[in-house]
């Protein structure tokens, strides 16, 4: 069956649930991307040096409480599971430990498979040992296993895993492909830096797209159900025949175009400029940007289309998408570090990027619980001092404005 839609599937889903939601627009679209990296599986790839890419992911709604990090994720896996048949894409919970994830994935879903014997199709099962793992509140996966975080870190770019069982001896996983839709709150992931240095130094981070939002993309107080719309309901019925689409047509080797190498190659030669400045989460993440920027345009184009080819808007999509994450990793760990100043740091800029101008009377207003008079003022002489923000006087009143990324200050 051909497409019905006539947009991106994950520009779709958007259009579909935006009247009905005010959970932000960031989170719909990357819980729509991890729908479509599950169900592509490891049926696709990118063949590049050694090794090869498949669509798998990792990706973290990160918001304070009530934002709408659930809503989008279980919205968008819904359709999942309501689109048939039910092998689209395996799912795994987070309140198991990681062996018991091991086993399951060992263990495999059985699939349709079709192959020729004595020139007749014969349709049987096979065994699939690919799965995302569903986690709406992260906390509750990486405490199920003390090496809950070594075990993520090893299957987000391993397709074979051996493992010692704990009554049949070793054990090996073949074909495997791993992917993480999760969701968590800003402070549990400064506790896990605090608690493990294997969360930014062991390289989880460096493997997690997080994405950030603090707010909802709209004021909603009664959203309508979504059967009360004939569009949206409308919308919702070609989304699951598309996403079918995808997972039984689209299979094989991606490449790109000649617009989408020159692109990439451009991305990569500008990132790599001045990483020495990097702090450690930004630094170990841009080392992996070249994959994550890869199994981003392979969603992307298959969101869209069934060519296995990446073009120049499929490629300027990914980056512009990952530039995005690179910006939400420098707010999600700037709390973190050995200086005793981090954590209240963190809380006087997230104010400022908030509001764009206060005095010092405004932030301590807002600050006084967790810093003091004199702890302020270091911090904003610091802020000064590194560029961050500009001091202004408006009627004899000291004003701090923050300064943009581009050394602008921000209107």
């Amino acid at each position: 069956m051909a497409r019905q839609l006539k947009i991106s599937w994950h520009d779709a889903l958007l259009k579909c649930v935006t009247p009905h939601t005010d959970a932000p627009d960031r989170f719909i679209i990357w819980s729509a991307f991890s729908v479509i990296g599950a169900v592509l599986k490891n049926r696709c790839y990118i063949d590049t040096g050694l090794y090869k890419l498949y669509p798998n992911q990792y990706i973290i709604l990160v918001s304070p409480p009530g934002i709408g990090k659930g809503t989008a994720i279980n919205f968008a896996w819904k359709i999942v599971k309501d689109t048939a048949p039910n092998y689209l894409a395996n799912m795994v919970s987070d309140r198991v430990t990681a062996p018991r994830i091991l086993e399951r994935i060992a263990n495999g879903w059985s699939t349709p498979a079709a192959q020729v014997l004595n020139g007749q199709i014969v349709v049987g099962t096979k065994m699939d040992h690919c799965a995302t793992i569903y986690s709406t509140e992260l906390r509750v996966l990486i405490g199920a296993s003390d090496w809950m975080l070594e075990f993520l870190c090893e299957s987000w770019d391993r397709n074979s895993y051996d493992y010692d069982t704990k009554n049949k001896g070793s054990a090996i996983i073949s074909e495997m492909c791993t992917s993480l839709i999760g969701g968590t709150v800003p402070d549990y992931l400064k506790r896990i830096d605090r608690d493990s240095d294997i969360s930014v130094k062991g390289g989880f981070t460096s493997r997690c797209l997080f994405i950030y939002e603090d707010k909802p993309s709209r004021f909603m107080p009664s959203p309508p159900p979504l059967s009360s719309n004939s569009s949206s309901t409308s919308l919702l019925a070609m989304l699951k025949v598309d996403l079918e689409h995808i997972a039984q047509t689209i299979k094989g080797e991606f490449t790109y175009d000649t617009s989408a190498r020159v692109l990439y190659e451009d991305f990569l030669s500008k990132l790599r400029k001045n990483i020495e400045d990097d702090d450690e989460a930004i630094a170990n993440f841009k080392s992996r940007a070249r994959a994550h920027v890869l199994k981003l345009a392979m969603i992307l184009s298959a969101s869209r289309k069934d060519d296995l080819v990446i073009d120049r808007i499929d490629m300027q999509a990914a980056i512009s998408h990952i530039q995005k994450v690179l910006e939400d990793i420098e707010r999600v760990f700037r709390g973190m570090g050995d200086s005793e100043l981090a954590a209240s740091t963190s809380r006087v800029q997230n104010y400022l990027e908030r509001v764009g101008i206060a005095s010092k009377k405004d932030l301590l207003r807002h600050m006084h619980r967790h810093m003091t008079d004199e702890t302020l003022g270091r911090i904003l002489y610091l802020l000064e001092t590194i560029g961050y923000l500009e001091v202004l006087s408006q009627n004899k009143i000291t004003m701090y404005k923050h300064i943009g990324q581009n050394g602008r200050v921000k209107p």
